[in-house]
């Protein structure tokens, strides 16, 4: 059966049960209060004084004030997303609250259902129809394709081989990077809204539909194929504009090599640098320690099937202290009897991550046991941010270079 039926059977599953359970598709309950307050105006520092300054005031950018160091370096991958695309308005739109609607994020769907009406022209019929009827014949075939990249990117991890042909219709490879990009940032945005639970404002006028069946959430994908070759192949130094050689320098090895995952990358001038940006942060320069970064960084790389994040991370996770036992139960999971309860903690935020884009109460707390609040932040950043580069990976078919460790299939 298809994926896209498969998953449709799965929701009218989940509807019938309904009718007997508080927890229909499995989805927790979304929070009615913050985890973690808006910033007080009154006492600001000079750091959030300047990163709200030119801000909406808007509660995501009040909440994500706690972490500016965070904020600066992700922002820019956000803000050439949101308005410097060469893809249409339109596009942007349905990626986003199609995303918004799988992970029940209803910040999202808010912000960007009026959006989608004022820089986009949709009506409140299209709206709706995003969470209602991404299938209908209304919607033309490029419009459909797009809701359908969504889909297989959030429960199979990997664009199609049909859904990739359709958008290449219309857009080139460079373009095609910017819908993947939109809509994997805004599963991370889902993730953040949801877990930190980021309120909508009083003023908002938009809601994410109560009556509708809610979509299945996610696991690890079994039946979506790898590629075997590169969608998008890896450029040559030759082939470099100088733009793209002085973007790339610094990943040039002293034989002239550049690994994959930044040969393809640099295909997208425009993206390249913000992502880097935000990328570095989380590998390097954030308060996480190594071992719960590399923790998580592998458990997603297992989730979301992507053998070459888990090949280029094996090694620093060693380094970080993970033992051959622990490397052979990350597939198994957090309740393997290897892991401390702090491993564990870490294990869970990233499954539930996945499944739901949400951390429930109950792993929050035991996070909150071992994490301060920005470091607990940095936990959903750093799932969000890989499973954004692993979806890249899988859908531009980053083949893994010669000589690193294969990822356990089970």
């Amino acid at each position: 059966m298809p994926q896209r039926l498969k998953r449709l059977a799965l929701a009218a599953a989940a509807l019938v049960a309904s009718a007997c359970s508080t927890t229909p598709t499995g989805f927790s309950p979304r929070l009615e209060e913050p985890r973690l307050a808006v910033v007080d105006p009154a006492n600001l520092t000079e750091a959030q004084r300047d990163m709200l300054g030119s801000r909406a005031n808007l509660n995501i950018y009040r909440t994500l004030a706690h972490h500016v160091d965070l904020y600066n370096r992700w922002s820019p991958l956000g803000q050439v997303l949101l308005n410097n695309q060469s893809i249409s308005p339109r596009h942007r739109e349905l990626a986003m609250l199609r995303m918004g609607w799988l992970c029940q994020s209803p910040y999202e769907w808010s912000q960007h259902a009026r959006i989608a009406r004022a820089s986009a022209g949709m009506t409140d019929a299209e709206i709706r129809a995003i969470a209602a009827a991404p299938d209908a014949a209304s919607w033309s075939d490029i419009d459909r394709a797009v809701m359908r990249m969504a889909d297989e990117l959030r429960y199979d991890t990997i664009i199609s081989d049909a859904t990739w042909a359709e958008l290449r219709k219309v857009y080139s490879d460079a373009q095609v990077m910017e819908l993947l990009y939109t809509a994997a940032q805004y599963q991370l945005v889902s993730m953040v809204l949801n877990t930190l639970g980021i309120q909508v404002e009083p003023e908002a006028v938009d809601f994410m539909p109560s009556d509708l069946p809610l979509p299945p959430t996610a696991g690890r994908p079994v039946d979506a194929p790898r590629l075997a070759a590169p969608r998008i192949p890896p450029l040559r130094l030759d082939q470099l504009s100088a733009e793209q050689r002085g973007l790339i320098a610094a990943r040039i090895d002293a034989d002239g090599s550049v690994m994959n995952l930044y040969a393809t990358l640099i295909a997208n001038p425009r993206l390249y640098g913000p992502r880097l940006r935000f990328g570095s942060y989380l590998q390097r320069d954030g308060l996480l320690d190594p071992e719960t970064r590399e923790l998580l960084i592998l458990r997603t790389a297992w989730n979301i099937r992507t053998p070459y994040e888990w090949a280029h991370h094996e090694g620093p996770a060693r380094a970080a202290g993970l033992t051959d036992a622990h490397l052979a139960a990350i597939p198994r999971g957090p309740s393997d009897p290897v892991w401390t309860p702090r491993q564990r903690a870490v294990l869970a935020a990233a499954d539930e991550l996945r499944r739901e884009a949400f951390i429930s109460d109950a792993t929050w707390a035991r996070l909150a046991e071992h994490f301060g609040m920005k470091e607990r932040i940095e936990i959903v950043f750093t799932v969000g941010g890989y499973t954004m580069t692993g979806l890249a990976i899988n859908s531009f078919g980053i083949q893994t270079e010669p000589g690193y460790p294969a990822m356990p299939e089970r």
